[in-house]
């Protein structure tokens, strides 16, 4: 708020992790320029529906809690004059809309915009250009004069792409100097300072987590860091330094000392560096009171071996920008040559469950069958390409008998295909609807990809435009992931490793398999002054990386019970102790349910560990007595 308040500073970006800052900072600056500068203020979000859920459930909350504030926006009594995102008072207005609505965005001279959440807004809001752009040209009059106040703030997201990435690199990136309690030097924390230990089986302890002093190496425990943050509140800077790079005296500097205020000073005259008056401000979880550090270290270990997840905790938790390294293509020579002999009639016994996809095309449908085990380790043993006229019974009639098979294990455990989904894209949706609907006890989905920042699988179903549910995958997402595992190295001789994809022995999966897995590449590209990335498709078919993507996203569709056995699962769970034996009339040996945990570490090794569940004793539940349903008179 300082920042804010500051007449040098004319813009504040704010990158840091989730349920940190941010929106109380937008809420005060909002507040503050209503009651104390009255003038125009417009606070953007990333979609209309976005900005009214803020005004009701942030906003409103913290106007009510002030009686001031109520007095200010008469919040009491009928006023027509305020809405739930148009607010006026005596001298101020305060507008919230959507960086989705250009003709919002383009209306009306504002002094003060705030913008929340700017890696979610949409390439370009309609035809106009980019919405951070588009938001802040409403100030142009007032940065004429030097009174424009604009405040970015948001998680990062994919380096080169991140518009909060982008936006902090041109500032003076200021970092947060804590002071060691044991040498007394001031540092950032860092996750590469970061300890935890493990216990005799090499599971993991995320309860001793703990900073390591980067300078004398000394532990901090909790408490310490904890009074390390508190200190900040009297320090003259309050922690924050600048750490961009500058020029002076003709030398280009990385600031290595700074005065009382956190600027940066030039190491030849030892003045203060140029100050554009851009103020950035990255902070992670590492400095929240609000997060243990131990959580942190939970949220690392369970994102282990699946890249969604890596990102997500990497954005959220560390504030830091996403690199992709899965842009140059597979070695598809070297994938074909680690195949395994197994096929769905000799599956590996630690396998819980298959899904499938059905990619349409105008003469045929190409399908694909994967079985999936724990840690999301997993074993592609079926691709099948079903010939025929998708306009016509015969081909979905053989669709039908392949997901009525099943598939045994190395000792005869039989499967059957738990999750099935067919993409919708082509030329033959209504038939694939019409399949879905008679299949629909039977989980088979009509899907359809989608580009962009979203989840694999949706939390729900869309209505198609013939009222069909319609499940949007995040396709780019999928790919992502699917290359990334696909670089794991081999796991040891009879070991097993998170996220690693087997291959078997088949005509099925042979070069032309791998060439279409190997179909397309990460590219970036920029529209209206915003950088976004595109999966572009290298060679002619791609149907093999698309069945990939689908029965990955569908087995993201599963029963938690059977879906929780396949996703990571790495901090260790300590066993409980078994349950009291009661005595009863006719005592009955119960036999104890064991759940094997499973749990990997970075270096790919495998830890178990097996939890008893206690039974219930027999009669714990007893039926209700006749006639409890009757109407009592």
């Amino acid at each position: 708020m300082l920042a804010v308040t500051s007449d040098d500073t004319h813009a504040i970006t704010v990158m840091a992790g989730t349920q940190l800052v941010k929106t109380e900072l937008l809420i005060n600056a909002a507040l503050y320029y209503c009651e104390h500068e009255p003038t125009a203020v417009l606070l953007v979000q990333p979609t209309q529906n976005a900005a009214e859920s803020f005004s009701k459930e942030r906003l409103a909350p913290s106007i009510e809690a002030s009686p001031v504030l109520r007095e200010l926006f008469e919040t009491g009594a009928h006023n027509d004059a305020n809405t739930i995102t148009a607010k006026h008072g005596p001298g101020f207005s305060l507008h919230l809309v959507g960086a989705n609505s250009p003709t919002d965005l383009a209306s009306r001279p504002k002094r003060v915009i705030l913008c929340d959440e700017i890696d979610k807004y949409p390439v370009s809001a309609g035809a106009e250009g980019d919405p951070l752009k588009l938001a802040e040209e409403r100030a142009s009059t007032y940065k004429a004069v030097g009174r424009a106040k604009f405040v970015r703030t948001c998680s990062p997201t994919v380096k080169n792409e991140s518009r909060i990435g982008r936006e902090y690199a041109a500032s003076d990136q200021r970092r947060l100097y804590v002071q060691c309690p044991h040498c007394f030097e001031h540092q950032t924390l860092s996750w590469a300072n970061m300890r935890w230990s493990k216990d005799e089986a090499g599971e993991h302890l995320p309860d001793t987590a703990a900073i390591s002093c980067g300078v004398c190496g000394v532990l901090w425990t909790e408490r310490e860091r904890i009074a390390a943050l508190d200190e900040l509140a009297t320090a003259p800077d309050h922690g924050w330094r600048q750490t961009a790079e500058f020029s002076c005296c003709g030398i280009k500097q990385i600031p290595v000392v700074w005065n009382a205020e956190g600027r940066s000073l030039c190491s030849e005259c030892n003045q203060p560096s140029p100050y554009a008056g851009h103020a950035g401000f990255c902070v992670s979880k590492l400095y929240s009171k609000r997060h243990s550090l131990a959580d942190v270290v939970r949220e690392f270990l369970e994102a282990q071996g699946d890249p969604e997840l890596l990102r997500k905790w990497t954005n959220t938790a560390l504030a830091e920008l996403w690199e992709v390294k899965c842009g140059d293509g597979l070695n598809e020579n070297a994938l074909m040559q680690r195949a395994e002999l197994y096929d769905g009639d000799s599956l590996p016994e630690c396998i819980v469950t298959i899904t499938g996809f059905a990619d349409v095309q105008d003469d045929r449908l190409e399908v694909q069958l994967i079985a999936w085990g724990a840690q999301e380790e997993c074993w592609p043993f079926r691709y099948e390409v079903l010939h025929g006229d998708p306009a016509q019974p015969q081909v979905w009639l053989d669709l039908d008998m392949l997901l009525r098979e099943r598939f045994k294990t190395v000792t005869g455990r039989l499967h059957m295909i738990d999750a099935f989904g067919i993409d919708t894209g082509g030329h033959f949706a209504a038939e694939v609807y019409e399949f879905c609907k008679q299949h629909r006890g039977r989980r088979v989905f009509a899907t359809k990809g989608r580009a962009g920042s979203w989840p694999i699988w949706p939390g729900n179903a869309i209505k198609s435009n013939s009222g069909h549910n319609l499940w949007m995958l995040g396709v780019d997402s999928a790919k992502e992931t699917i290359y990334s595992r696909l670089k794991i190295t081999p796991p040891d001789l009879g070991e097993r490793k998170p996220g690693y994809v087997h291959f078997p022995v088949s005509d099925q999966f042979g070069p032309l398999y791998f060439k279409g897995l190997n179909s397309e590449r990460r590219e970036t590209r920029k529209r209206a002054g915003v950088t976004y990335s595109v999966w572009v498709q290298v060679v002619l078919r791609n149907e093999q990386l698309d069945t990939f993507v689908g029965a990955l996203a569908v087995r993201k569709s599963l029963p938690a019970h059977i879906r929780m056995q396949t996703e990571i699962k790495t901090v260790a769970q300590r066993p409980l102790p078994p349950a009291p034996i009661e005595p009863v009339q006719e005592p009955v040996q119960q036999p104890i349910q064991r759940q094997e945990i499973v749990h990997g570490d970075d270096d790919g090794s495998r830890h178990s560990a097996f939890v008893q569940q206690p039974q219930r004793r027999p009669g714990w539940f007893k039926p209700r007595s006749s006639g409890w349903m009757t109407n009592r008179r």
